[in-house]
């Protein structure tokens, strides 16, 4: 249980960090409130707040399946005897 909890903690924090990139986007370009960068990021954050969503969901699920299958190699190689590896 412990191996599913730690994969299942990696893969949430790989999907927010793909998510957080509008907010830091946004943080980014308003460091002048009134600049165009800053105008844009604002009127285009629904969008990006979407995008940001997918694209985390889909990093998460990616991040899951390769952590869940260097742990099960990891587990097979240390069961398996020194002569056979």
């Amino acid at each position: 249980m412990k191996s599913r909890l730690s994969t299942v903690l990696i893969a949430l924090a790989v999907g927010g960090l793909v998510a957080g990139v509008p907010f830091g986007e946004l943080c980014y370009k308003c460091q002048e409130p009134t600049s165009e960068g800053c105008v844009w990021a604002k009127a285009l954050l629904p969008v990006s707040l979407t995008v940001g969503a997918v694209l985390g969901l889909g990093a998460s699920v990616i991040a899951f399946v390769v952590a869940r299958a260097v742990q099960r190699r990891r587990r097979r190689d240390a069961s398996m005897p020194a002569n056979e590896r």
